[in-house]
């Protein structure tokens, strides 16, 4: 690759039935856009709410946007798969169809590219909580171990990735993930890349009730098996972790089946939790759940004593 010709940046955008959306993230990118250095990738997962039609109007109006479409809904991880064959940029950005980019944010990663040149860049955001923006610094931890285990709590749960193409393509998307999809990708770049970590807001995570429109079979089902996927590839020290990101993931399990109000199920997720990790038992904020589960279990006619 002559990265002479190439651009420096390809934005890979996935989307799938979010076009007012789509349109607002889009406007947040290409105005920003302003040389042949960036290019934006936008794949079409099967959407049947005229996102097909736009992209097409929107390629014949803007040079830098290339389309893509799959006929059928594939999941996040082959479209995301997809963009990545059509990269030709040094460096990929990994951008969701509901993110805002906020002013002046890709000449800043231009410019930690060119003075840095990372192989992987984590970006932090402003979360739309409730109406408002809120920022969280991310972790600045040296110690692999440390920062894993960081990770694995969620403390980077919200941000923006850009990856070195070579490292991009090292670590496709598990096309049989439909959520949690980037769990294991998004370690390893942390793990094994030594990213670049900026405490300064690139964009904004919007809150919206798409952002939980997955099915709870999708979900569910994907909980114990991006765990197992991260671990499998792990050398030998991040392995006593296991049990710890497993008992966080069945927690995220337990705390998603109670806000659909399934109060058996997050009731299997939590003793799950407890086998696989019984010190999590001791945490205050687990006994606060259990509790919560069981009142209302039994107001609801479901609960029963261990």
């Amino acid at each position: 690759m002559n990265t002479l010709e190439s651009p420096l940046l390809s934005i890979i955008i996935p989307t799938y039935n979010r076009l007012t959306l789509l349109k607002d993230t889009l406007n947040s990118v290409w105005s920003q856009v302003n040389s042949k250095s960036i290019e934006i990738i936008v794949v079409d997962d099967g959407s049947e709410d005229g996102t097909w039609e736009f992209l097409k109007e929107v390629s014949q109006n803007h040079s830098e946007v290339k389309i893509h479409r799959h006929s059928q809904n594939l999941g996040v991880s082959q479209a995301r798969n997809s963009g990545l064959n059509l990269a030709k940029g040094q460096y990929i950005f990994f951008l969701d169809s509901d993110d805002i980019l906020l002013n002046g944010a890709l000449e800043k990663i231009k410019y930690l590219i060119s003075q840095k040149r990372p192989e992987v860049l984590i970006l932090n955001t402003f979360r739309e909580k409730g109406g408002k923006l809120k920022f969280k610094a991310f972790p600045l931890e040296e110690n692999p171990l440390k920062k894993f285990k960081a990770y694995l709590e969620g403390a980077y749960s919200e941000a923006l990735y850009v990856v070195k193409r070579e490292v991009a393509y090292r670590y496709p998307f598990h096309p049989g993930l439909r959520v949690r999809e980037d769990f294991s990708v998004k370690a390893k770049w942390l793990i094994f890349h030594n990213p670049l970590i900026i405490n300064e807001a690139f964009g904004i995570i919007r809150e919206h009730p798409q952002r939980l429109r997955h099915s709870d079979a999708n979900y569910f089902s994907s909980l114990k098996e991006s765990v197992e996927l991260l671990f499998q590839d792990l050398p030998e020290e991040f392995q006593p972790l296991k049990p710890y990101a497993l008992f966080l993931a069945y927690i995220e399990g337990t705390k998603r089946a109670y806000r659909q109000k399934n109060f058996p199920l997050a009731k299997n997720f939590l003793k799950e939790a407890e086998k696989i990790y019984p010190s999590g038992k001791r945490k205050k904020a687990l006994l606060k759940l259990k509790t919560k589960i069981f009142l209302k279990s039994l107001f609801h006619g479901l609960g029963r004593k261990d």
